[in-house]
């Protein structure tokens, strides 16, 4: 039973997850990537100290500096790298930054912790990756590099994550899912708050801003369409998604759960094709199979 609940929650958190690209590349039109990486945090963690307000304290160095490293790679520097990559393509070609995670996911857990792979598993996984080419290259080969550079160390960003966090729960037994996340989010903000405390002091020293002032910069706040996206973006992408993923991922383990990811380029493209008028394709609809017939044989496995 323990088991379906791993699931059922993975799955609502790359359903939430595949909408997240459409969502920051509307915002991308008023925002930028650390203003959007900052804010969405800032309310996630208010949202997760109102459900959680007791902090877990100090846990010891060695633990300490896991939960910083899961903050500054699962939340700064993974969305962060996102944000920018959807500055230089399309949201359907930036979520092939979760289709690069899953594979490397699999092989750094051999490498460093020589977590077993068996040949379905490792079979369902690839089949599920060429299913990912399929839905986002959509037949044709139309690259961006600097965006290509950003998806591959954003899919590693998370990787990292996972594999830090499967540790974590393992040394963290006794504490509860919404515990964990809170301290990571609060690790993931320290990271944060000096990015966008530079870029607000680079804003200030534009042309832009001295021809527009204060009232130009907090008028983007008081769009009905920004504020329901950042939103969503933090309290429910964010706070409840990341508690979610965490509970899958300690019920599933690292892998298992991992190869979930496979499932938002999917979603976050016909997502895509709703909200931004982007158009589905054959190549599309036959990759979309693919990554499901994957995602089966792999949790078979």
């Amino acid at each position: 039973m323990n088991c379906y609940k791993g699931h059922i929650l993975a799955l609502f958190t790359i359903f939430v997850w595949g909408s997240t690209f459409s969502s920051t590349k509307i915002l991308l039109e008023d925002f930028n990537a650390i203003e959007i990486l900052f804010i969405r945090f800032f309310i996630a963690y208010i949202v997760l100290f109102v459900l959680h307000y007791k902090s877990l304290g100090f846990l010891g160095r060695n633990l300490e500096f896991l939960f910083f490293l899961a903050g500054l790679c699962g939340a700064c520097f993974y969305f962060l790298l996102e944000n920018i990559a959807l500055g230089y393509t399309s949201a359907s070609n930036a979520s092939l930054l979760v289709a690069i995670s899953p594979l490397f996911t699999v092989f750094l857990g051999f490498i460093l912790y020589r977590k077993p792979i068996t040949k379905l598993f490792l079979f369902g996984t690839m089949l599920a990756f060429v299913g990912v080419a399929f839905v986002v290259l959509r037949g044709e080969w139309h690259f961006s590099f600097i965006g290509d550079v950003l998806c591959i160390l954003a899919g590693l960003m998370w990787s990292f994550y996972t594999l830090i966090i499967d540790k974590v729960f393992l040394r963290c037994k006794s504490e509860s899912s919404l515990a964990i996340t809170k301290k990571i989010f609060f690790y993931g903000l320290v990271c944060i708050f000096p990015l966008w405390l530079w870029q607000i002091w680079l804003w200030q020293s534009t042309i832009q801003y001295n021809a527009l002032g204060i009232d130009s910069f907090l008028q983007r706040f008081t769009n009905p369409y920004n504020l329901l996206n950042l939103a969503f973006l933090g309290c429910v992408a964010s706070a409840i998604c990341y508690l979610t993923w965490n509970t899958a991922l300690n019920i599933l383990g690292a892998l298992k759960a991992s190869v979930y990811l496979y499932a938002v380029p999917v979603i976050g493209v016909f997502v895509a094709t709703i909200s931004l008028g982007e158009t589905v394709t054959l190549s599309m609809i036959v990759g979309g199979f693919l990554v499901l017939f994957g995602l089966f044989i792999s949790q078979r496995a």
